[in-house]
């Protein structure tokens, strides 16, 4: 996280920081790929999912006739600062609005937008602010799955000081998993002392029937996406019908990231056999010293041997083999993550309101439905006692 300058407004003259609007379909991101792909390689919070070749996959497979804005803001011809949106008609707690939101859905994982580090990439989140505050076509500016500290929650605070109504909704954090470059650190991991035990004897019983192959795929091997694909859908995932390859949107969009992610060298795909078979599986990625697990799948007839963490463990080592500072599990605590780590990331969704139309969403949101609930609530009470 960069923190915000004393003074952001006025360390960089308004003449020097130029902001732009675009409007458009996909051939926007396009257009400005090469540019914000070396924007993200230098900038203060480059994740898999901010980069140009995530949106676009994104806005191909789910919403492919969007109305696309991207506002940039560039120093000298260089630029700053580049935020993704999508601009629809759409109610919010019953109140149809202008909204400009973010490209993000739960596939599609978390959001901000990316900056240059330092005092250049705080003037630019500020100058992008001021640019949408004057903007019209906007009722509600809408962020949803972004990390606290992020450009994100800086534009919504800047909102909120100069007098707009905002609201942020605290989300489930994320796990963060700092990988240990200490050998000795290592094989203290995972943090949960019973699990620690655990893949000790798995790895004992293993050996003693068998011997079990661990590799890292790096290229878009569509062999080995198809068995990745095919192990996910072969348990839970694919009998609830949540499984990549029960939804062709789902599987238009990974086939997409994959191939992109393999040609700009992040991806990662993580096998893990016992005596040819196919065990588990992460499809993951690779970015500035850290892995992101994107999607986990196993083979559920090797439940007795925890193969979900077991390939973790292997990960993990990998992980430090490769000079890597952290594991990204993405997503949300679950219990089975946190046996691996104690530390999270905060992650929010905000909302800024605008305009009749937005201030009557506002109200409608933080005020009018709150005291709905409660009303019926005290019925429901009432009922149950009466009962």
């Amino acid at each position: 996280m960069t923190a915000a300058i004393d003074n952001p407004r006025a360390e960089i003259l308004p003449s020097t920081l130029v902001v732009r609007s675009q409007r458009g379909g996909i051939e926007i991101v396009d257009r400005l790929a090469d540019e914000w792909r070396e924007l993200c390689d230098s900038a203060a919070n480059d994740q898999p999912f901010y980069r140009p070749e995530w949106i676009r996959a994104y806005l191909r497979a789910y919403v492919p006739d969007a109305k696309v804005l991207i506002i940039t803001a560039a120093l000298n011809g260089r630029l700053s600062l580049v935020l993704s949106l999508v601009e629809e008609w759409s109610p919010f707690s019953k109140v149809p609005l202008r909204k400009l939101r973010s490209p993000v859905n739960f596939w599609a994982g978390r959001f901000d937008a990316i900056r240059r580090l330092g005092p250049e990439g705080d003037a630019a989140m500020f100058a992008t602010w001021e640019h949408l505050r004057k903007s019209a076509g906007w009722d509600l500016l809408q962020f949803r799955d972004a990390p606290e500290g992020g450009t994100m929650s800086l534009l919504a605070a800047a909102a909120r000081a100069d007098g707009f109504r905002v609201i942020q909704q605290n989300d489930k954090p994320s796990p963060y998993l700092p990988v240990p470059s200490d050998p000795e650190l290592l094989k203290q991991m995972p943090l949960n002392s019973r699990l620690r035990r655990e893949l000790r004897q798995v790895r004992r019983q293993l050996s003693e029937q068998g011997s079990f192959n661990f590799y890292h795929i790096d290229t878009a091997d569509q062999d080995a996406l198809e068995r990745f694909y095919r192990l996910e859908a072969s348990g839970w995932k694919g009998r609830e019908g949540s499984a990549i390859v029960c939804n062709q949107k789902n599987r238009e969009f990974f086939d997409e990231i994959v191939e992109s992610a393999a040609r700009f060298g992040y991806f990662s795909l993580y096998m893990l056999e016992f005596k040819g078979q196919l065990m588990a599986a992460h499809l993951g990625f690779t970015l500035q010293g850290c892995y992101y697990s994107a999607i986990v799948a196993y083979d559920e007839q090797f439940k007795q041997f925890s193969p979900g963490h077991l390939i973790i463990s292997e990960i993990v080592r990998d992980c430090a083999a490769r000079g890597l500072r952290g594991y990204d599990p993405t997503g949300q605590n679950q219990e089975w993550k946190m046996k691996w780590t104690n530390q999270v990331r905060p992650m929010s969704h905000y909302f800024i309101f605008r305009g009749i139309l937005g201030n009557l969403a506002y109200e409608a949101e933080s005020r009018v439905r709150p005291a709905v609930a409660r009303l019926f609530s005290g019925k429901n009470n009432r009922m149950v006692s009466l009962g």
